[in-house]
């Protein structure tokens, strides 16, 4: 597992975990409530290969921890359009044109 930290520009952490091949197409996953970044990998207790479906798929997924889940700060303003203000902040430095999202 690979947790990564993006600091906001107001000093707040955005967490999020990669999975699958490094030049897969990138698509960001939002998890549901409560859990983490780390929900994508409950395929492989289940029996699935998290890595080989995203390996054949040719998707790159961006899982990101929600504002005050995971990783994440917490944000006392917190709405869906401040959380997408926070995750457009990340993209911007990691990627370039808009993403599929997976929910």
């Amino acid at each position: 597992m690979n947790a990564q930290i993006h600091t906001l520009s107001d000093g707040r952490a955005l967490c999020y975990a990669l999975y699958g091949p490094v030049d897969g197409r990138p698509v960001l996953y939002f998890h549901g409530t409560p859990s983490s970044r780390l929900e994508p990998l409950l395929l492989n207790h289940f029996g699935g290969d998290l890595e080989g479906l995203l390996s054949v798929a040719g998707v790159r997924l961006i899982a990101v921890d929600r504002p005050g889940m995971g990783l994440s700060s917490y944000n006392p303003r917190n709405s869906f359009l401040a959380t997408a203000r926070d995750v457009s902040e990340l993209c911007a430095v990691r990627h370039t044109g808009p993403l599929p999202v997976l929910c």
